[in-house]
């Protein structure tokens, strides 16, 4: 017997060919595991960053973070010294990564946004991620002073002040996994069409005047692709954050909660200021359920 016999051509095709199968079948597999891993970490990062917020709102008497300080409270200034609320945790959260998700397509530092000091005349500017927003139902634009509706904040919404204003933290949204350039957002940004234009959403499913900007700010735009809206979404899933601090991944249709006629986990019912089309309410919610981006349903 000749103990040294040589692969047919035959045999070899067929190691080949099950080795190719394999191949298929386990590259999707290790980018499945891969993709997951990155939602692990960044919903561990959202998890660090609601205590960030939390540490915050512990040394200021709980009063919120808003999504800019010292806003002037007229368009005509004084524009001296406002500064965003992820600067307003940096104290706390000792490390600008937890404000990157890695499952998210715009983490790179390229993408990152404007959100430091600003003083009038020349002054500092820094750049931070924006993969996760605050929820500005809640939270509110600015602090300076009443936050009327009219002047240069566009008549955005002031929030509520305090978390003891909030009766169900454990309900209610504060950070977002986001996708967009701004440091807050609403509910409406999960669909897109003229009802929910009307309430401060996209207005189409090509609107592209909340994509990402790379740095510096204003020099391009980059947006997912159609279908895919401002909030961050893995497997129909978004990492959010609420007011007691607790993190999870859960399906955007499932905080409007759209048979409640109360409130839903964005806090309509807390709602301390008017938005661009008047208080939230469940009609509101069923427009945007109604109306979701693609990869949303």
């Amino acid at each position: 017997m000749n103990k040294n016999r040589a692969f047919t051509l035959i045999e070899l095709l067929v190691v080949i060919a099950i080795i190719a199968i394999l191949a298929a079948i386990l590259f999707p597999v290790f980018a499945q595991a891969k993709m997951a891993a990155k939602k692990t970490a960044g919903l561990s990062n959202a998890k660090n960053l609601g205590l960030a917020v939390q540490l915050y709102q512990g040394d200021y008497d709980d009063n919120l973070v808003k999504s800019f300080f010292g806003f002037p409270p007229t368009c005509d200034g004084p524009w001296l010294t406002y500064y965003g609320w992820r600067d307003a945790i940096a104290p706390y959260d000792k490390n600008n990564d937890i404000l990157r998700d890695p499952s998210n397509p715009f983490n790179a530092k390229q993408y990152d946004t404007w959100q430091g000091t600003l003083v009038k005349d020349g002054g500092i500017a820094e750049y931070r991620s924006s993969n996760y927003a605050v929820n500005s139902a809640i939270i509110g634009f600015a602090n300076a002073g009443d936050n009327p509706p009219g002047n240069c904040q566009g008549g955005l919404p002031g929030g509520l002040t305090s978390l003891s204003q909030v009766d169900d933290v454990a309900g209610t949204i504060e950070i977002i996994s986001s996708r967009s350039k701004w440091g807050d957002l609403r509910f409406p940004f999960g669909g897109y069409g003229a009802g929910v234009a009307a309430l401060g959403g996209p207005g189409s499913l090509n609107d592209t005047s909340w994509c990402a900007v790379s740095n510096p700010e204003g020099t391009a735009q980059t947006c997912p692709a159609v279908g895919n809206g401002p909030l961050h979404a893995v497997g129909k899933q978004i990492t959010f954050v609420w007011c007691d601090g607790h993190a999870k991944s859960k399906a955007f249709s499932q905080t409007l909660r759209l048979n409640d006629a109360t409130g839903s986990d964005w806090g309509d019912q807390y709602m301390a200021a008017t938005t661009h089309a008047g208080k939230m309410n469940l009609s509101d919610r069923q427009v945007v359920g109604a109306n979701l981006f693609p990869e949303y349903k």
